[in-house]
């Protein structure tokens, strides 16, 4: 699921404030699996949301430092805008970048951690191994890099959903998102470049009112400059998975996280 601009506020405060709760329990629960990060200098690889820089930089403390790479230039400002009202322990910086060439000295951090990265990467160009490649790249000699992704291993809405994102991404600009995949395709890829690999499956998370924030979104935007048949098509598989939505709800995928270390070759 993206975020998206929306008819109307599909919500009542009260409803926001429960529909937020269950999204910062949900960040909360997959936060925790990277254990105690306390005074570590961090990369943040997801981007400038919020939700997960206030929950790391809590989590790091004074002592520690978190860098948030945002690859869309339009959003750094946006991102720190925001953070100003954020709880911040640790001192925030969000700095403009591609993962795939992070702009950073080699051995910067003590752990760069991505939530939800490698779903939407663009790997038409370059291959999510190099990505995976460039944050360890960045890590010290000892150092971790964790990943926490939707996978595949459960029924879910929110699957067809984001399949329905791939094609229209693929029509518009030509992108070929690597998407959501069974968790073997995950952790082969870390097992690959990681040393000491470790990994989890969480269940789905629900979040209250999701389906009305997700029903309540305007048409995607760049499809109207579709040719006719492909938009008729892909307003169809639309139409068809909000039919779905107000049938069973917005039901979530489960989450796999990994980490593994990182030494000289």
């Amino acid at each position: 699921m993206t975020p998206g601009l929306y008819r109307e506020n599909p919500l009542s405060l009260e409803e926001r404030e429960v529909y937020e709760r269950d999204l910062i329990s949900f960040c909360d629960r997959e936060l925790d699996l990277l254990g105690d990060t306390e005074g570590l200098d961090v990369l943040y690889a997801g981007g400038s949301s919020p939700l997960w820089l206030e929950g790391l930089s809590q989590r790091i403390g004074r002592m520690g430092t978190l860098v948030a790479l945002e690859a869309d230039t339009e959003l750094v400002e946006e991102g720190r805008e925001l953070l100003r009202d954020a709880d911040l322990a640790a001192p925030v910086r969000i700095v403009a970048g591609d993962v795939f060439r992070p702009p950073f000295e080699r051995n910067t951090f003590d752990l760069a951690y991505s939530a939800g990265l490698f779903h939407e990467l663009d790997v038409r160009e370059r291959s999510a191994e190099e990505a995976l490649a460039a944050l360890a790249s960045v890590v010290r000699t000892g150092g971790r890099v964790a990943t926490s992704d939707f996978v595949d291993s459960v029924s879910a809405v929110q699957l067809e959903d984001e399949e329905l994102h791939r094609e229209l991404a693929r029509e518009l600009s030509g992108a070929e998102l690597y998407g959501i995949g069974p968790p073997e395709r995950l952790v082969a890829l870390h097992e690959a470049l990681l040393d000491d690999v470790r990994w989890r499956i969480s269940p789905p998370h629900p979040v209250r009112y999701l389906d009305r924030v997700v029903l309540a979104e305007e048409e995607p935007e760049g499809s109207q400059s579709l040719p006719v048949g492909k938009r008729r098509r892909l307003s169809g598989r639309l139409e068809a998975l909000r039919e779905r939505i107000r049938r069973d709800g917005y039901t979530r995928p489960a989450t796999l996280y990994l980490e593994g270390s990182v030494f000289e070759s």
